[in-house]
């Protein structure tokens, strides 16, 4: 039975120390200091049995307060020489293992404490970065004794959307988040990660000035977003093998496990492949992947499907050409089967049972399970024994307030334009097969269910009456339902060629 978070409860320290911020002076440790903290040991993670420490108050409380502290500490950079700690910082610090003690008079790093990131440190390499964030191989200087601390660690960090963009991203507050909501439900199975203290460090300016410098060969997505300044950042566990002859990794994203609660009862698409064909259909970037060509949650946890559906390379298609074939499928086998996926599917269940169209924004499960729905899983392959070490990361905190509406909007969308629902595509007087390979096409729903079209009309001359065109009537069986979605059609169309279908009669998929 998977373990689920009680209801927060704001602990009555907690409260005291974030009620008013005015209160006390904030306490700050000099420029030659580090953060000490308490070993693990002596501080056990909390129980998913038990209360989070107050964690959904604190988060929302703090965020606001944060916030504020940021565009004041960055207005002020260059008048102070030391970094400050306010009463709620110090809070969370307390939480996730710190002492207010060794904040303010521990002068060296010659203990269990957070690291500070030693000034002349350079980025090596961007080892990979998404919409929030990115991750940096680093190199601490030789002279600095304190550089076995780094061994083994990459640098996470916030980014921002443009340079010298204001940053809103709480690195203390997504660490204790982590610590109290997700190591307690997930335990061995997250990847390490820890604080890391960059004040003076003169490490963003590095990145910064890297990722200019390889800004023409980033993702179009990511081109223009830079690290945000910061005082802090995270050390993550380096994931990627020491020897690639011995060992392979394999990188992807679990996403939704199990099938969103509030899907039409009679989908032929999980929420995964339905959100990738309304991300094919919706952005028409060059270049951009098949939905065909990434798995299918659904059928990672389920052995009972056509194999075309159930390759355990569509998580690793980089491995299908390597050789060895044999070897490789049944590695990926013992990666999609490992006991981290299954209980990140079992929390994921037990934090969300509504879905987005009906869970409440006030709900602090529902926003965890977007969470877990979010991560990253880092699978290692044992080249010698096959043996598979798992971690799973990216677990950074959606904030409701700030990410509810779209993630109903986004449910919405997929409901009203048919992703979830429809067979087939019409577009420029064709029709067309969705170029998704999910399980439920090919569950007994696909075969028995009224057929549904989504027609696709030009952006540019998209009817303002709702129903579909003279043509598909026409051309549709009887009794099909449609939906109308505007979009580019030039493109969309060169994207769905290997799709068309030669007959209207093919619109229903096949038992």
């Amino acid at each position: 039975m998977a373990l689920r978070l009680v209801p927060p409860q704001p602990s009555d320290q907690q409260q005291d120390s974030a009620s008013d911020p005015g209160d006390s002076p904030e306490p700050c440790f000099d420029d030659t200091s580090s953060v000490c903290s308490q070993s693990s040991a002596s501080h056990p993670p909390c129980s998913a049995a038990g209360p989070v420490g107050g964690h959904d108050f604190f988060l929302q409380h703090h965020q606001h307060h944060h916030n504020h502290r940021n565009h004041r500490n960055h207005h002020h950079h260059h008048q102070h020489d030391s970094i400050c700690i306010t009463p709620q910082d110090m809070a969370i610090l307390k939480v996730i293992g710190s002492s207010e003690s060794c904040l303010v008079n521990c002068q060296s790093q010659d203990h269990h404490g957070t690291k500070r990131l030693p000034a002349g440190t350079k980025p090596v390499k961007l080892v990979g970065e998404g919409s929030a964030n990115a991750v940096f191989e680093i190199k601490v200087p030789q002279r600095d004794r304190a550089g076995w601390d780094f061994k083994g660690l990459l640098l996470r960090v916030a980014k921002v959307p443009s340079l010298g963009a204001p940053p809103t991203y709480n690195y203390l507050l997504q660490q204790k988040f982590l610590q109290t909501a997700i190591k307690p439900i997930l335990g061995d199975h997250v990847v390490h990660q820890e604080l890391v203290v960059l004040h003076k460090s003169g490490i963003v300016r590095e990145l910064n000035s890297l990722l200019r410098d390889i800004n023409p060969s980033r993702k179009d997505k990511f081109k223009g977003t830079f690290v945000g300044e910061t005082e802090w950042g995270f050390l993550v566990e380096d994931m990627r093998p020491q020897d690639s002859d011995t060992c392979v990794l394999v990188e992807f994203k679990p996403k939704w496990l199990s099938q969103s609660p509030s899907a039409p009862k009679d989908a032929v698409r999980c929420r995964q492949c339905a959100m990738e064909l309304r991300n094919l259909v919706k952005d028409l970037s060059k270049n951009k992947a098949s939905p065909e060509t990434k798995p299918c949650p659904l059928a990672l946890m389920s052995p009972d499907c056509p194999w075309q559906v159930s390759c355990p390379f569509r998580i690793a298609p980089h491995l299908a050409d390597k050789g060895n074939h044999e070897f490789y499928l049944e590695a990926l086998r013992r990666v999609i089967n490992h006991p981290a996926i299954h209980e990140l599917k079992a929390q994921q269940d037990a934090h969300d049972t509504l879905g987005p169209l009906h869970a409440m924004p006030s709900d602090p499960f529902f926003a965890l399970a977007m969470t877990l729905r979010d991560c990253t899983c880092f699978a290692q392959i044992d080249k010698n024994s096959q043996s598979v070490r798992i971690r799973l990361s990216d677990f950074d905190w959606k904030d409701p307030q700030v990410k509810f509406e779209r993630w109903r909007s986004v449910e919405e969308e997929l409901v009203k334009s048919g992703f979830y629902t429809a067979e087939r595509i019409f577009c420029d007087s064709s029709f067309y097969r969705p170029p998704t390979l999910c399980l439920l096409e090919h569950g007994p729903a696909a075969s028995t269910k009224q057929p549904e079209v989504i027609e696709i009309v030009d952006r540019r001359c998209a009817p303002s009456h709702g129903g579909c065109s003279n043509e598909l009537q026409l051309q549709a069986p009887k009794g099909t339902k449609t939906y109308t979605y505007s979009t580019h059609v030039s493109p969309l169309k060169q994207l769905l060629e290997p799709y068309k279908l030669q007959a209207p009669s093919q619109i229903k998929y096949e038992a």
